[in-house]
This record gives C-alpha cells, structure tokens and sequence, in this order.
C-alpha cells in the first residue's frame, strides 16, 4: 500500500494542493461574507502597514489580535511548502516567496472588489511571511531527504 502512495505521490502532491486552493478561496471568500466581525460589503482598505501588530501590542484583547496575525501566516505554510512539490518552475525561495505575495495579493483584490471583508497590507505582509516559512520547511525537508538518500534509507 505505502508502495503505491510512493509512486503515485505526485498526483497526491497536486491533489493536495488543489484542495489547499480552494480551501483558501472559501474561507477568504465563502465564510467570510458569515463572519461576525467583519461586515459585508465593506470596500475598506487598511493600507497601514504592521497595524494589526501594533493593536495587539497597544489594545487590551491581545488574544484576537494575535490569531489574526497568526492565522494570517499558518494559512500560507502550506502554499510555501506544497508549491514546490507541485512544479520545479518554482523551487527557487524568491519565487514560491514572490509568488505567495501574488496569490495574496489576487485574494486581497479580490476581496475589494467583491466586498467580501478588508483589504489589508498586514494580510499580504504575514501571508507572505507564511509562504516564506513553507518554503524553509521544504528546503529542510529536502535536505533531510537527500541525507537519508545518500545513507539509502527510503524517504
């Protein structure tokens, strides 16, 4: 069975990575017109940049604060990381790096002209941060992969 899995893992890969796109696009656009803390149809644009930074520092309710700027960089990981195991144009760190500010830069957009939530520099800024640490975990994941190649351990 893992036999099968390890020779059909690029399917898998690219599988997982579809679902991973549209998981994003419905929680960006789909869920978020039932949000309570964000109103529909709002067209604001917050274009300060590091503002959610500074409200969880200065405002009491720290906690929420904190899981938007942390959800904000946990939803980018995997776009980070699978990108590279999708196609080998983008194994390069700036481009999975320029290319998780493009896609979060189109979902930013997009929510502007759609009216579904605010468009935020803060998002673009820790949804890159996001896609920069995918990209550390593929890049370890591949040397760990290669040592264990090299000693011919199976990986």
């Amino acid at each position: 069975m893992f036999r099968k899995l390890y020779e059909n893992r690029k399917e898998i890969t690219n599988i997982l990575f579809l679902i991973y796109i549209i998981a994003v696009l419905s929680l960006t656009f789909v869920v978020r017109e039932t949000m309570v803390f964000r109103t529909p149809h709002n067209r604001g644009v917050v274009t300060e940049p590091f503002r959610e930074l500074q409200a969880m520092i200065e405002q009491p309710d720290h906690f929420f604060w904190f899981m938007q700027i942390a959800l904000n960089v946990l939803l980018f990981i995997p776009f980070g990381f699978l990108l590279p195991c999708v196609s080998r144009y983008f194994r390069s760190s700036m481009a999975i790096v320029a290319s998780g500010f493009m896609f979060s830069g189109f979902i930013e957009t997009m929510q502007y002209i759609t009216g579904r939530g605010l468009t935020e520099v803060d998002d673009i800024i820790t949804n890159t941060t996001g896609a920069a640490i995918g990209a550390v975990i593929y890049w370890a994941a591949v040397v760990v992969k290669e040592k264990h190649r090299k000693e011919g351990i199976l990986l």
